[in-house]
């Protein structure tokens, strides 16, 4: 389990309440809970809740916006949620994760019948103006984390709420569950997307008797969460749904947001529960007789370096009548086939790091097997896994950032930088400059160069003589509240805290990002232009001139045009 000795001990403290509903917390007192009516599904009880700042705001959560997808929903397409007209839904607490392995703590948690949503909001008044809506997306490789927060994750509403707007967060399915599919249109696939559009249709229904404007909607995620908001501006399913959107550390162009094996990973599933047919129907059938948690631990058969292969992820649904996604995201921006919105979107300046600091963490077992078969990890991180020239590819990228007879552990800049440009950078920097010129709105672009306290190598228990950078989630522990990890104490991390919630907030309000902590302001995008905002605390300002990582982007664009991940 945990050691007490070190800061592994907080991250398995912090798991672990993830882990566990908080089912046995004490209830509020019934006469300061207040209740609203969603007709015509009926009436919902929350709670009250205080914003960092002090502010009275009221939470909803584990309202559910789909039916339970369980038995024949199992694999399917989700179905509006059935009304409960007959009694007062208990809205005061966190609903359930969706089932998943728990790749940090190595076990199982969650439910299969997860598809909820949580509001915050400080009016209930709906004949007062109602505010701009905020939805979160969550990240976690489409195949963990949530959209809780507070007690079973880590997004907290409180940050938002200082601002008068409405914040939502939603949970969809993972893993096999979410987007396993047969590659036909017995099972084409991309469930959670589907879920995730769902859910934006019951805010755009719903959220008015919030206090919500369901006309101005913002859609916000990192990582696997920001390319699901990518998703989304090519989705006929999402079309008039949300107004604005935000994509932090992740685009439709990442070589991981379009799995080409989810096929391969469905047949290798089927096998290992016993479950092999040449009919998909059968196949189907027989995943959805077996117990969920068996499904879920398909994970940890199949895991590299605890985070890849994602392996059921989103793909190209032709199959499906109206496809989600219907052909690669390159060809559908340059087709300007777009639910063009205002957008923001960005990077951290050390995405990678997230995987170093993998790799050191527990003494470092993880690099001592990196070491040992440098292709086999690097042909995961690469994506190349199943193309049949991988070897070739990846001995082409070790010449290119590495020198051969160093050890990788006495190379760890390099390594950061690889995994950076690969799996983050190419992918989003060309997502910009396509966006900026086929969109009809506004793209703002932006760099996140900030150290803060608290970060996942901390979490980890590296100790901090290791420089990691701004890497990958960085930005999140400033922008969401958790009970249970340190509170900010450092003036840098309110600064920049500050810079986010303002310009976040902002946008979403009237589409022009602002913070009077950001001399000048943002300027947008302009084709064959790049230029950019800097959020860091010394001087948050705009840098007209390409990324710092351009010109290593060049072997990328020559070499492999951005590797798919197979």
């Amino acid at each position: 389990m945990c050691s007490r000795m070190n800061r592994d001990f907080l991250l398995c403290v912090f798991f672990l309440f993830r882990a566990t509903r908080c089912d046995l917390l004490p209830s509020h007192d019934h006469s300061r809970q207040p209740i609203v009516t969603i007709p015509p599904l009926g009436q919902v009880r929350g709670s009250e809740m205080t914003s960092e700042a002090g502010r009275l705001f009221y939470a909803f959560r584990g309202i559910p916006y789909a039916k339970p997808p369980l038995g024949e929903l199992r694999f399917s397409d989700p179905l509006p949620a059935e009304p409960w007209l007959d009694q007062i839904l208990d809205a005061t607490r966190e609903g359930p994760t969706c089932i998943q392995y728990n790749t940090f703590l190595r076990f199982i948690q969650g439910v299969e019948d997860c598809l909820k949503l949580n509001i915050y909001t400080h009016d209930l008044n709906v004949t007062k103006t109602l505010r701009a809506v905020m939805v979160w997306i969550h990240g976690g490789s489409w195949f963990m984390s949530s959209g809780n927060g507070g007690f079973t994750d880590i997004y907290g509403p409180r940050y938002f709420l200082d601002r008068d707007i409405v914040l939502v967060t939603i949970n969809y399915r993972l893993g096999p569950l979410g987007f396993l599919s047969t590659e036909d249109a017995e099972a084409p696939g991309n469930y959670g997307l589907l879920d995730q559009s769902m859910a934006l249709r019951w805010v755009n229904e719903n959220i008015r008797f919030f206090g919500g404007n369901p006309d101005l909607v913002t859609i916000f995620g990192e990582s696997s969460g920001g390319a699901s908001v990518h998703h989304h501006l090519f989705a006929p399913h999402s079309k008039g749904l949300f107004h604005r959107a935000i994509a932090q550390s992740g685009s439709a162009l990442n070589p991981w947001s379009i799995e080409k094996s989810v096929g391969t990973y469905t047949r290798m599933l089927a096998k290992d529960l016993d479950c092999q047919s040449l009919n998909s129907g059968e196949l189907l059938a027989c995943l959805r007789s077996k117990p969920a948690r068996a499904l879920a631990i398909f994970r940890k058969k199949i895991e590299v370096l605890r985070i890849v292969p994602i392996a059921f992820g989103p793909r190209i649904d032709r199959e499906r009548k109206l496809p989600f996604i219907s052909d690669d995201p390159r060809k559908l921006i340059e087709q300007n086939r777009i639910n063009s919105v205002p957008l923001i979107t960005g990077l951290n300046e050390n995405e990678g790091a997230f995987v170093v600091a993998l790799l050191l963490a527990n003494n470092g077992s993880l690099m001592q097997n990196f070491t040992e078969d440098p292709l086999k990890y690097l042909r995961y991180i690469a994506g190349v896994q199943f193309t049949e020239d991988s070897d070739k590819i990846v001995n082409r990228i070790i010449d290119r950032y590495f020198v051969r007879n160093v050890t990788f552990k006495n190379q760890l800049t390099q390594l950061e930088q690889m995994i950076s440009d690969c799996a983050f950078f190419k992918g989003i920097d060309d997502s910009v400059h396509l966006l900026t010129k086929f969109s009809d709105h506004p793209t703002y672009y932006y760099m996140y160069g900030h150290q803060g306290q608290l970060s996942l190598p901390s979490l980890l228990g590296l100790p901090s003589t290791f420089d990691f950078g701004a890497g990958h989630t960085d930005e999140l522990y400033l922008m969401f509240t958790n009970d249970f990890l340190p509170r900010m104490n450092a003036t840098g991390d309110f600064k920049v805290s500050k810079i986010l919630i303002d310009l976040w907030t902002t946008f979403a309000q009237d589409g022009v990002p602002q913070s009077d902590l950001v001399i000048g302001g943002w300027t947008s995008m302009k084709e064959g232009e790049t230029r950019y905002l800097r959020i860091d605390a010394e001087h948050p300002s705009m840098v007209n001139q390409s990324m710092p990582f351009h010109d290593r982007l060049v072997f990328w664009n020559e070499e492999f045009n951005s590797p798919n991940t197979a």
